[in-house]
């Protein structure tokens, strides 16, 4: 014979599992997907701006082999941003396709927060390599201007 009590806290904890499951897929997946599609289109755009405008903006046939290094530099920071912004993305779609294809265990899959953790890293990285392409843009447009070959 079961006990009420038992059928009530397997329904409240199948009720508390899927509250956790929904509250996981619009926060910890949703939000940092959003984040990282944003940040694709405004990096691609400053750096499709850079390249296309670099000779008209800078000159940089007439300026110093070290503006070019810089401005290369920069250039590979914000590609490598685009690309953790990326990998941000498939992270996070991994931990919530662990979310939701895992529910044939007691608690939700450990992995799919793991996976978060690492999508939020990544997101995080990839903001870093933006600051560092974009200080190195501003640093390789001081050079050009103040800077000029003899």
């Amino acid at each position: 014979m079961t006990d009420a009590g038992d059928t009530d806290r397997g329904r409240r904890s199948e009720q508390e599992d899927i509250a956790e499951r929904e509250d996981f897929l619009n926060y910890n997946y949703r939000e940092p997907i959003e984040l990282a599609k944003q940040s694709i289109g405004i990096i691609s755009g400053i750096l499709l701006f850079s390249v296309n405008f670099s000779d008209k903006l800078g000159g940089i046939q007439n300026s110093p082999s070290s503006y070019k290094y810089v401005l290369l530099a920069s250039w590979a920071f914000l590609l490598l941003s685009i690309t953790m912004c990326g990998v941000s993305m498939a992270l996070s779609w991994n931990s919530a396709r662990h979310m939701l294809w895992g529910q044939n265990e007691k608690r939700p899959p450990r992995k799919s927060r793991q996976l978060s953790r690492f999508a939020a890293n990544s997101l995080t990285s990839a903001g870093i390599f933006f600051v560092l392409g974009l200080a190195l843009m501003i640093a390789g447009g001081f050079m050009s201007s103040v800077v000029r070959p003899a």
